[in-house]
């Protein structure tokens, strides 16, 4: 770790402990999974825990004391063992712990139990994340066993709060030295989109078409994807999560590439939908200008002090829109955005934070309300469509509701119970059968963007992907640079 790096860190864990106050923080790394056997998956570190302590290895504890007089950042780590490590790989060990990654100590991991206990001893609050497994009962167990400590006049952890708010409002502003490991996963993940146009042919399968978008990820620095890739064709594209990647792709066939790296534990999140043989049809045209000027609105939404769900209000309406003009909805603009018609054909979000994770942390809602964007953040837009192939028409409920009530409704009922007196709501509603023309059944599109909040509006980071009919059209034209 460089000193730049190890000053990043350093910076992170002094807001943190300060956030922390006098309590006591357990901070578990990521364990290694067995694959099969004695084989393991590959091992990618815990978010949070790497975002505090740049620790790479599994097996790990950290923990933040910021009341001793000494011992504020200890690491407990695997110590060096040769004959392990000729199979496994190179340990830091306790020393290279301090050393290299600036603990004020380190020990053994198998140290945990009893030096957990003597920094507890006087600690009222105990900041962990419940919920994992492998840790939760150690920790339970401990503060237990701590209880009898009050009659000797201690005062060990009689609360157990949560971590995660804390670190992940850290997470969730992009410092300078983060936005250019992110920048620089958004740049490679563009090159292996423009690849995969240039190299995608009719007759090829779909994993052939996923090697060469990976192999540029690999080739341009990035040691891993920030998620499986999903390389759709066809109708594939119309399953969101669509990640077999084994058909055979035709003539006439779209194909949905999304697909990212991960760049110095950063993470880039790119969709473009193109046609497989370079040439949009009438049909398939129409549903991408659709998505497309949607993506479109969104981003023009967004700016500093902008609420989140503006972003998403945005693109739905052109969405709906567009469903009216191509009637494949029964009723007007108002009717389609009341009652949520819209959602058969785009029935996710239109993004999600975007950092150490695809996924990232950070609360989308504060108080209940929809959160302002701040310089720093950076979430994706990803507008989409998707016409069953099977579906040759759709029954569509009159019914108005709110979307905040009903999800309201399944986080204090649970998502079965609010489910069923949703269908019960359906039940009493009329209905209307609307038919989906041949042409349009089948299409799936997806665009998605990474886009950075700024002081002065947005800054697409993921700018330079092909994304109009024209520019896919003519990469796709385009000769590839591997070959086929």
């Amino acid at each position: 770790m460089t000193s730049e790096d190890l000053a990043t860190f350093i910076e992170r864990r002094r807001r943190f402990v300060e956030a922390i106050g006098d309590g006591l923080a357990v901070v578990p790394a990521a364990q290694e999974t067995v694959r099969n056997n004695d084989v393991s998956h590959s091992f990618r570190q815990h978010s949070d825990f790497f975002f505090l302590t740049g620790f790479d290895e599994p097996e790990a504890v950290a923990v933040f004391n910021p009341a001793h007089a000494k011992e504020r950042f200890v690491l407990f780590v695997r110590p060096r063992d040769r004959e392990m490590e000729i199979w496994t790989g190179y340990r830091a060990g306790v020393e290279g712990a301090v050393a290299s990654y600036g603990a004020d100590a380190a020990y053994p991991v198998d140290q945990l139990d009893a030096k957990l206990r003597e920094y507890a001893i006087d600690r009222p609050t105990l900041f962990y994340r419940l919920g994992n497994p492998a840790f939760d009962g150690r920790v339970i167990r401990m503060v237990a066993d701590l209880r009898v400590a009050r009659s000797r006049g201690f005062t060990p952890p009689v609360r157990i709060e949560d971590p995660g708010p804390l670190v992940h409002e850290l997470r969730l502003r992009r410092s300078p030295a983060e936005l250019a490991r992110q920048r620089r996963a958004c740049q490679i993940s563009r090159d292996a989109h423009i690849e995969a146009m240039r190299y995608a042919r009719p007759g090829m399968h779909e994993y052939e078409v996923q090697a060469a978008v990976e192999f540029v990820f690999r080739s341009e620095g990035s040691p891993r994807d920030a998620y499986p890739s999903i390389v759709a064709s066809g109708a594939n594209a119309c399953i969101l999560h669509y990640v077999e990647n084994q058909r055979r792709m035709g003539d006439g066939d779209l194909l949905l590439i999304d697909a990212g790296c991960e760049y110095g534990y950063h993470a880039s999140d790119i969709t473009r939908t193109f046609p497989v043989n370079g040439r949009f049809t009438a049909p398939q045209r129409a549903v991408y200008e659709i998505v497309l000027q949607s993506q479109l609105a969104a981003i023009a939404a967004a700016r500093p002090g902008v609420h989140y769900e503006v972003i998403h209000e945005a693109a739905r309406r052109v969405i709906a829109e567009g469903l009216v003009e191509l009637k494949l909805v029964p009723r007007n603009l108002a009717d389609t955005l009341a009652m949520h018609h819209y959602r058969e054909f785009f029935m996710h979000g239109t993004g999600h934070w975007l950092g150490m994770d695809v996924h990232d942390v950070g609360d989308y809602r504060v108080r209940r309300q929809s959160r302002a964007l701040e310089p720093g953040m950076v979430f994706t837009v990803e507008p989409g469509l998707y016409i069953d192939p099977d579906r040759e028409s759709v029954t569509f409920h009159l019914r108005e509701y709110n979307e905040d009530e009903m999800w309201e409704r399944r986080l204090r009922l649970g998502v079965a119970a609010a489910k069923k007196l949703e269908d019960e709501e359906k039940a009493k509603a009329s209905t209307v059968t609307h038919p989906i023309p041949r042409e349009f059944r089948g299409i799936g599109i997806r665009i998605e963007d990474d886009i950075l909040v700024t002081a002065a509006g947005v800054e697409n980071l993921t700018a330079g992907t092909p994304k109009t009919v024209e520019e896919v059209e003519r990469t796709c034209a385009e000769a590839p640079r591997l070959p086929r």
